[in-house]
């Protein structure tokens, strides 16, 4: 369990007291169980938001626009909850209509997580947005930390399933189409506010984690 919350301690420790005045820190999903990896698919954004809740934003960027076919967005995401923090999906409101949240969830390739907001086919988002309410003293990064589980495609802070894409030859009968992923990352984004020198050693520290986690061990001692 130690080392299950690492990767919580050292976000903590580079941020330091600079944490307290961040307006929101973003992330990268530049990971996927089904097409090339090392792309900015998803960016996922936690800010605090009004009467101390805290703003979760979800949005699929450009290389997905781009293989976007029929009823495109993101149906399921997945994040974890530092340790002592208290919540749980009863905390979690704003969702759009018809979503729900849950606890605990799967998300192939990604491993396990601790909370898991899902729509359906027919309330999918391009961007999806939510917030934690209710949680006495949690920050920003109560919800940065690493999957647990197998992970055969590396540890991940978060994760998505999207459906409705169209890449590959999707027009042949035969040909090879990928119409649904699961992605995930750990790369700090450039556009968190404000940007403390520590954001530059945030991706990587965390990166390299995953990777030596990922390649050490697929599995917990106590996962399926």
């Amino acid at each position: 369990m130690a080392r299950r919350h690492f990767a919580a301690a050292l976000l903590i420790g580079l941020f330091g007291a600079s944490t307290a005045q961040a307006a929101s820190v973003s992330f990268y999903l530049d990971q996927s169980n089904r097409l090339a990896d090392d792309v900015n698919y998803l960016q996922v954004t936690i800010a605090d938001g009004a009467a101390g809740a805290i703003d979760f934003t979800v949005t699929a960027l450009q290389p997905l626009l781009d293989i976007a076919g029929n009823n495109f967005g993101i149906q399921d995401f997945a994040f974890n909850v530092v340790g002592g923090t208290g919540a749980a999906r009863r905390n979690v409101s704003d969702l759009p209509s018809r979503w729900r949240a849950r606890n605990g969830g799967r998300m192939p390739g990604f491993g396990l997580y601790d909370m898991t907001v899902s729509g359906s086919a027919r309330t999918r988002q391009e961007s999806l947005s939510f917030s934690i309410t209710g949680v006495s003293l949690d920050t920003i990064l109560s919800y940065v930390d690493l999957s647990t589980g197998r992970s055969p495609e590396g540890f991940s802070l978060f994760s998505a399933q999207v459906f409705g894409l169209a890449a590959g030859n999707c027009n042949a009968r035969r040909g090879p189409c990928v119409r649904q992923a699961y992605f995930g990352g750990n790369i700090a984004a450039v556009e968190a506010v404000p940007a403390p020198p520590a954001i530059w050693l945030l991706g990587t520290a965390v990166a390299a984690l995953a990777t030596r986690r990922s390649y050490g061990r697929s599995c917990d001692p106590d996962c399926p």
